[in-house]
């Protein structure tokens, strides 16, 4: 782990005992029996011993549940990669593949077809009466373009298919930070999570160099946005014998940031040793994560 994080403090987690129900007896009477006001009614007697389930367990014998491994090296990976201004955070879900050593994450399609009606009924049950935070659902069918310029590098403009206008931000240079690529031995899906910059940029001039048709499912929640989209790669040239091959077809299955900021917010508030809900966050984003996974189909 690095050294900065030591500054995560175990805030806001420390439960006294009155608030657990316990009521302590003398501190130097120490042969006495515990107070009964917190045992469940049914006592399990054994000989002369006496075996007392609490109404409310304590994490542990020193009040605090710790963090998780996972939970800290993801926060560590973050905490470590996120003080830039126009960061992205995602977490790419399929199967992590080593293809001449470039590692790839793959999404089988019926992965595509399941989570797709997974999510579609999640939407459903979250509707009212429904007391938490609902799902909402977007469809989206979006275009990108991309222009290679001198000085400038690769720029993304992104079109929404409908307007075949420029979306909001929808120009960017994007580039990576940061990888952390976690093996799920457990499930059938791994994971990605990447931290890029995506740098606002001026439209381009000149040729596009290639182009992909998106068609996106988004789910958002909170603070996440699933991004469930079939993306469908350029034409292929023509065969010999004048038949049109199809053009590649790819799916993808992304948690998001909405807003990263938030993130970073709480970070600040750690450097200045100030109560903060860094670590919840990162669980509730590696709770989607790992809920997903866990939903995934075994392999066909």
């Amino acid at each position: 782990m690095h050294k900065q994080m030591n500054l995560y403090a175990f805030t806001n987690i420390m439960a006294s005992n009155e608030k657990l129900g316990y009521h302590s007896q003398n501190e130097g009477d120490t042969g006495s029996d515990p107070s009964t006001s917190n045992i469940d009614d049914s006592v399990v007697r054994h000989k002369s011993t006496r075996y007392y389930l609490p109404k409310i367990l304590e994490p542990s014998i020193f009040g605090f549940q710790p963090t998780s491994d996972i939970t800290r090296a993801v926060g560590d990976f973050l905490y470590n990669h996120i003080g830039k201004e126009n960061v992205e955070i995602e977490a790419k879900l399929g199967i992590l593949v080593d293809k001449n050593l470039h590692t790839r994450v793959n999404l089988p399609v019926a992965q595509h077809r399941n989570f797709n009606n997974l999510l579609n009924e999640r939407v459903i049950q979250t509707k009212p009466p429904y007391k938490g935070n609902p799902v909402e659902y977007k469809h989206l069918y979006e275009t990108d373009r991309f222009y290679s310029g001198t000085g400038v590098g690769k720029v993304r403009v992104t079109i929404d298919q409908k307007t075949n206008k420029v979306i909001d931000g929808g120009i960017v240079k994007k580039s990576n930070v940061a990888h952390l690529n976690i093996y799920s031995p457990n499930t059938h899906l791994d994971y990605r999570i990447s931290v890029n910059i995506e740098k606002p940029m001026e439209m381009p001039n000149g040729q596009v160099v290639y182009e992909r048709n998106k068609d996106r499912l988004s789910y958002i929640h909170q603070l996440f946005k699933i991004d469930l989209t079939q993306v469908r790669g350029p034409e292929k040239q023509k065969l010999f014998d004048g038949t049109q091959p199809p053009a590649d077809l790819t799916h993808e299955l992304e948690v998001e940031f909405l807003n990263p900021q938030v993130l970073l917010e709480e970070k600040l508030k750690i450097e200045k040793q100030q109560s903060n809900r860094y670590l919840e966050i990162i669980d509730v984003f590696l709770n989607n994560i790992r809920t997903l996974a866990k939903r995934s189909l075994p392999p066909q």
